[in-house]
């Protein structure tokens, strides 16, 4: 007997425990309504609603820095952009102080044609920082640049 009033009371919990509301699941960007902008000096808000914030230094490049090499003493560092116009290289000097340059290979918005027409992600640069290298798949012949 003490086993059926029991169920009967835990049936009765449970059916208790029903939610009639009906409320929509809503999920939303934590960007809310705002668009993505870059933000050079703070918070940029990306094209998927999420925020970021770089730590440290940026720099502006050209777009779709794939490849990324940085020398062994730390004071340069050079990108392969590819993707879109302009396929090119950006080679980023005296990293280790306040003004360091940038320089773009092809400078410009468009890129030399077949010059760096399928840079990827094929850098490097030689333990003495001396010379960067850039490899380039060209058909069935292969280049350092």
């Amino acid at each position: 007997m003490k086993q059926i009033i029991l169920i009967a009371i835990a049936l009765a919990l449970l059916l208790s425990c029903n939610n009639d509301n009906e409320s929509p699941w809503i999920i939303t960007a934590p960007a809310g309504s705002e668009f993505c902008k870059i933000d050079t000096k703070g918070k940029s808000i990306l094209p998927n609603g999420r925020f970021i914030e770089p730590v440290g230094k940026s720099y502006l490049l050209a777009p779709h820095p794939y490849g990324l090499v940085l020398s062994p003493d730390g004071k340069i560092a050079v990108t392969a952009n590819s993707g879109t116009n302009p396929l090119s290289i950006s080679i980023i000097r005296n990293l280790d102080t306040d003004n360091p340059d940038l320089q773009q290979v092809p400078p410009g918005p468009t890129t030399d044609k077949g010059v760096l027409a399928s840079v990827f992600m094929g850098l490097a640069i030689t333990p003495d920082s001396k010379k960067s290298l850039c490899f380039r798949r060209a058909g069935k012949q292969d280049l350092f640049i």
